[in-house]
């Protein structure tokens, strides 16, 4: 009962501390489990840490290529080669596939050929069908809990038909369903939806992810050394050896960003910089309700003494003390749960989950160990006694945490500050970012390239489409194709390979990218007809064929055209040319295995690093050309008051000619969100925290600025008497936190330099980190201070005088 009237009578003190606690419990748990979510990846395999992916990196001086997946047949000869390699299994991707179950037809990114021993490296539990999952027979596929019960309305569809038409393929799969296995867990780095077996996929391209499992007690770093030894004796070429690399499953998740990931993978920065977020919100939290609690100490002396004279002794007191944590901390918890309940939405994982439940009980019992501590705290710091005289510790026990809370603040702003400057530097860099019109419809299968030139056709006839291009990678993906070529006035010592980037003709234009030199207006380029008849010419000749006739036809259809190429700065620079109209005329070629689709032709425009794909990476040196044959992402551009209506056409158009695909689409500056997605959910997070950490301050800094008040109510008196204004007693009143916002301005710089610094290196193309960032956020600070300490300094400057002595 006396306890309650004690909350009731402090309801101000209780009521704050509640929400501190709660919003630092909140920010905690979530990023706790976050944290241990992203550590445990692919851990819940049994021979985990047996498992390695399989890699290859490509130099060759000019270029450099290390994709997440390998190409060839040589994996399973290095296992029969190295009794190190126990087994060895891969996921073929089917590229952007038609999936057709029953009447649904959908795009599904996840479906994957795989060998028959899958399951004997990986860990899924199969729940309808052969129990061990095996993909032994042709022509059999498994579905994922999620695909069967969505599209089959059942778990018990063993015997049912599934087709998948890979990209590449103009006719699709047909494949009998074998088993059902439990969806992938969260903390998985990939997630099959379809796992089919590998025999029937002739056509299917052989790039595959590839994992060895090692056999037990197998050391990864001498068999790696050992194959590495075995190559450079076998290279008698001039080109250097790849250089093979073995990836602990475990580690791909934070510690990968090559290219064509199987999913997009975090990074171990940005956990450590959310649990950092965190714990300057416990920090802040912490040392608010410190403060807050030597205030209300101060001002509860009296009842304190009172209760001792009647004979409470100081057992008494730690038990009273005690039970006020108790309940703050049953409080602080029940407002936690919907606090930490949506902070963890945004990023994307569940507190309540029952893998949880024992972290979240032992950060529960923390945080009530820590309120009760620091509940009776106060009293250890203070001498009272059953007289009419207490000491009160100095006021330092209060500044010198206010410093520490300042600092913090400060480190949060500057943070947030560098990482919205990053995001919006990237993002303004890509070509088209800022367009609210331009339509993306990326990896179209091979028949809606082959209708490519009619569907831009039909488009253009409608007023609400401006323009209609094309491109072999979408916005913000990744140009990794690179082939050797001749350049005139170029050694072979120069470069040896050149990446390759096509286009439709009006690329560049559309894209709103002018050359540096030349043009980039090509004029005609061939059709696609005109590209097909040129790779059938280059097989015919490649296998020396007998149909002379047809080959003089072809040839004749191919004509002598000479080709138009396109250069970008990196590889102006790459080719040793100063200025870019000294390359504008040379003679080039590509040495491409279909020789006359590419023919030799001469540079006609350089244009600038346009950073088409995503910035984690530098530029590429680049050549372009003009080619349909590879235009797998299309780009529309739309009258942006006419959006709805331009959909509209866009979709109609699709189905007329493509009404075997589902039509799909994306704003371009959604694809290039999607790409820093991390990023910007970080920065949304930071943002939150960073909110969150200046509330807290707020409370903490009122707290000082009121016992600041109390013990300066005789100073203020005597000023006042002596005839000072108002404004000099605020500045007065001010002048302490001013002076301790600059002392953490001058901790905290340092510090957010050397943090944001080494986050700003996962990017090959950063903001600078500039003074007046750190001085904004500084400043920012000593407005919050000010803000908040203000109200009560004018509120003591006006007081009568008199009052304040007769207090005194």
């Amino acid at each position: 009962m006396e306890l309650l009237k004690i909350i009731r009578s402090q309801w101000l003190w209780f009521t704050t501390n509640a929400i501190g606690w709660a919003v630092a419990m909140a920010s905690v748990v979530t990023v706790a489990i976050f944290a241990m979510g992203e550590l445990s990846f692919d851990r819940f395999h049994t021979n985990a840490n047996r498992i390695h992916r399989v890699t290859l990196e490509y130099s060759d001086g000019s270029t450099f290529l290390h994709p997440a997946r390998v190409v060839g047949e040589w994996p399973l000869e290095l296992q029969k080669e190295y009794a190190a390699i126990e087994k060895v299994t891969r996921l073929v991707p089917f590229r952007k596939s038609v999936v057709k179950i029953n009447e649904s037809k959908f795009y599904l990114n996840q479906a994957f050929s795989t060998d028959s021993n899958f399951f004997e490296v990986f860990d899924i539990k199969m729940i309808s069908g052969q129990s061990n999952g095996n993909l032994t027979q042709p022509n059999r596929v498994l579905v994922s809990r999620s695909i069967a019960e969505k599209y089959f309305g059942t778990i018990d569809v063993v015997g049912k038909t599934v087709s998948i038409l890979d990209q590449q393929l103009p006719e699709p799969l047909t494949y009998t369903v074998e088993g059902v296995y439990e969806d992938f867990p969260r903390n998985s780095h990939f997630h099959p939806d379809i796992l089919a077996s590998l025999t029937e996929i002739n056509n299917q391209t052989t790039w595959a992810y590839t994992y060895y499992l090692m056999a037990n007690g197998a050391n990864v770093d001498e068999l790696r050394a050992d194959i590495l030894q075995s190559w450079d004796a076998e290279n008698e070429s001039d080109n250097p050896t790849p250089v093979v690399h073995f990836q602990k499953l475990t580690e791909i998740h934070l510690h990968s960003s090559k290219t064509r990931e199987i999913e997009q993978n975090s990074s171990m920065r940005a956990v450590l910089m959310l649990i950092a977020a965190a714990v300057i919100i416990l920090l802040i939290a912490l040392i608010n309700f410190l403060n807050l609690s030597r205030v209300k100490f101060i001002a509860d002396t009296k009842r304190l003494t009172i209760k001792m004279i009647n004979g409470a002794k100081k057992l008494h007191l730690v038990k009273d003390f005690s039970r006020e944590g108790v309940v703050l901390f049953i409080v602080s918890l029940v407002l936690a749960l919907p606090v930490a309940d949506k902070l963890s939405e945004q990023l994307g994982v569940s507190i309540f989950q029952k893998e949880y439940a024992l972290a979240f009980s032992l950060l529960a019992v923390f945080f009530l160990i820590l309120i009760v501590t620091l509940t009776v705290y106060p009293l250890s710091l203070s001498k009272i006694k059953a007289t009419a005289q207490t000491k009160v510790a100095k006021s330092k026990l209060l500044t010198i945490p206010l410093l520490l809370q300042f600092t913090l603040s400060i480190l949060a702003i500057a943070c947030t500050l560098v990482l919205s400057r990053q995001v919006s530097y990237i993002n303004a860099m890509h070509p088209q970012s800022s367009s609210n019109s331009t339509i993306i419809m990326a990896n179209n299968p091979w028949e809606a390239v082959q209708r490519y030139e009619v569907f831009k056709d039909e488009l253009l006839k409608n007023p609400e489409i401006f323009s209609v291009t094309g491109a072999m990678e979408e916005p913000g993906g990744d140009i990794i194709d690179a082939m050797p070529f001749e350049m005139e006035g170029v050694s072979s010592d120069v470069a040896k390979t050149i990446n390759i980037f096509t286009t439709d003709s009006n690329f560049f234009s559309a894209m709103g990218i002018y050359p540096l030199a030349g043009t980039i207006d090509l004029g005609f380029t061939p059709s696609y007809q005109w590209e097909q008849q040129a790779m059938e010419l280059s097989i015919l000749k490649q296998y020396k064929s007998p149909d002379f006739k047809k080959i003089d036809e072809l040839e004749q259809a191919v004509g002598e055209y000479r080709e138009k190429y396109i250069l970008n700065q990196s590889a102006l620079n790459m080719l040793g040319f100063t200025s870019p109209s000294d390359a504008i005329g040379k003679r080039f070629r590509l040495s491409f295995h279909l020789p006359y689709l590419f023919p030799e032709g001469e540079v006609v425009g350089v244009v600038p690093d346009f950073h088409y794909t995503n910035l984690y990476r530098d530029e590429r040196p680049l050549v372009i050309v003009s080619r349909k044959v590879f235009t797998h992402c299309f780009i529309v551009q739309v009258n942006p008051e006419q959006i709805g209506k331009a959909i509209s056409t866009i979709e109609s158009v699709w189905k007329d000619l493509n009404p075997d695909y589902p039509f799909q689409y994306q704003f371009i500056t959604d694809n290039y969100q999607l790409v820093y997605r991390n990023e910007y959910s970080q920065m949304k997070l930071l943002t939150i925290f960073t909110i969150i950490s200046i509330i807290l301050s707020c409370l903490g800094i009122y707290a000082v600025s009121a016992f600041n008040m109390q013990r300066k109510v005789k100073e203020i008196g005597i000023r006042k008497v002596n005839g000072a204004k108002i404004w000099q007693v605020i500045l007065m009143l001010n002048l302490d936190f001013v002076k301790w916002v600059a002392i953490a301005f001058v901790i905290a710089t340092p510090i957010a330099y050397f943090a944001m610094d080494k986050w700003l290196q996962n990017f090959a193309y950063r903001t600078a980190l500039s003074w007046w960032v750190f001085v904004l956020a500084g400043l920012l600070a000593l407005v919050i201070a000010l803000l908040t300490v203000s109200w009560q300094s004018w509120l003591a400057a006006r007081r009568n005088p008199i009052e304040a002595l007769r207090y005194e």
